[in-house]
């Protein structure tokens, strides 16, 4: 051995050691061979093992419908056995027929006897059933008098309620009798009243410019200062011999602060025409305020909108039912009931002719 090669006994370890090496990883490739062999095995064996359960639980379902064959192959015996068996009877009973008669009458005797026992065993259940029956009809009879009895009474209550109530009728037809009286006598009073005020028909001012009177025109020293509005109608009328003279009427169709054109619609005379200085007149328009009316019930003559028209035109002003603050309420007919509310209210009450007769006021 020379000094700059290896030692013998190193590479023969070297040697051995390499065997070893080669030996181990063969051996370890053989074992990872055999463990895939055996998971390989061991899935399949799995999945047999699934399969076989599966099975398991088909036969396990099978059981029953095979048990149930059995079932019914062991009744069929049996059957066949009993046709055998009823066939030998009849066969004996072919041989002693006089057996067998004896053997009928005997059985429907006993059959006849038990249909007997039967009976009288449910003879007592039966009365008692009877019984029930005819306990629960009687207590239906008794609740059918009770309920005509209650009838009866509700009826006769009703009765007397109907008088009470007819009396009370009658009481209250005297109190509204009385009532229609007191308000009839309102009513004359209040229009004997309102003629008395009728008649007295004061100025509300007068014509300033009536030239242009034959051109159907005037001016009256009203205006907007004075709370004239367009639309309003004024009679216009003249004083001789200590009497209202009517000459005609006019209609406010423009208005400055202190003056206002009219529209002459109408000229009592054509003799006596519209001048400078005659008087108008308007008994609902005032400088300082405006009469108020409300309108109810059902009028002959004219609508309520109609109505409506002539005191707006007149220059008064329509309120939706009666108040306080209401100057007048035109009723027509079914009107009671405002009536009764503008007397309570002072409010005072005219017809449809009065309402007319005011607004519109003739020679």
């Amino acid at each position: 051995m020379s000094s700059s090669g290896s030692p013998t006994w190193l590479v023969a370890l070297m040697v051995v050691l390499a065997i070893a090496v080669a030996a181990t990883f063969g051996l370890f490739l053989d074992r990872h061979a055999q463990a895939a062999a055996y998971q390989t095995q061991f899935g399949a064996l799995k999945i047999e093992l699934e399969q076989m359960r599966l099975r398991h639980a088909a036969l396990k379902g099978m059981v029953p419908v095979l048990d149930e064959g059995i079932r019914v192959r062991r009744e069929q015996a049996l059957a066949l056995e009993e046709n055998e068996k009823t066939w030998v009877a009849d066969l004996d009973r072919l041989v002693q027929d006089n057996k067998g008669r004896l053997g009928e009458l005997g059985d429907a005797n006993r059959k006849e006897v038990k249909t007997y026992a039967d009976l009288m065993r449910e003879a007592p259940e039966r009365r008692a059933e009877v019984g029930r029956e005819e306990e629960r009809a009687y207590a239906q009879d008794h609740d059918f008098d009770e309920n005509r009895r209650k009838l009866r009474e509700e009826v006769s209550e009703v009765a007397r309620q109907l008088e009470t109530n007819k009396k009370k009728g009658r009481s209250e037809i005297v109190h509204l009798d009385a009532r229609v009286a007191e308000l009839e006598n309102r009513v004359k009073f209040l229009t004997n009243q309102l003629d008395a005020e009728s008649r007295e028909m004061r100025p509300d001012g007068k014509l300033v410019a009536a030239d242009s009177a034959s051109a159907g025109f005037v001016v009256i020293d009203r205006g907007t200062k004075h709370s004239l509005r367009r639309g309003t109608r004024f009679t216009v009328f003249t004083q001789r011999a200590g009497k209202n003279v009517i000459k005609g009427m006019v209609e406010v169709v423009r208005m400055d602060e202190r003056l206002a054109t009219c529209r002459v619609l109408d000229e009592k005379d054509r003799n006596d025409p519209l001048i400078d200085g005659d008087l108008i007149h308007n008994p609902v328009w005032d400088s300082d305020r405006v009469r108020s009316f409300a309108i109810r019930g059902d009028f002959r003559r004219f609508s309520r909108g109609e109505l409506a028209r002539f005191i707006e035109a007149a220059g008064g002003r329509i309120d939706a039912e009666p108040k306080v603050g209401t100057d007048f309420l035109v009723a027509g007919a079914a009107a009671e009931t405002w009536t009764e509310a503008a007397v309570k209210l002072g409010v005072s009450i005219l017809s449809e002719d009065q309402l007319l007769d005011y607004i519109r006021p003739q020679e």
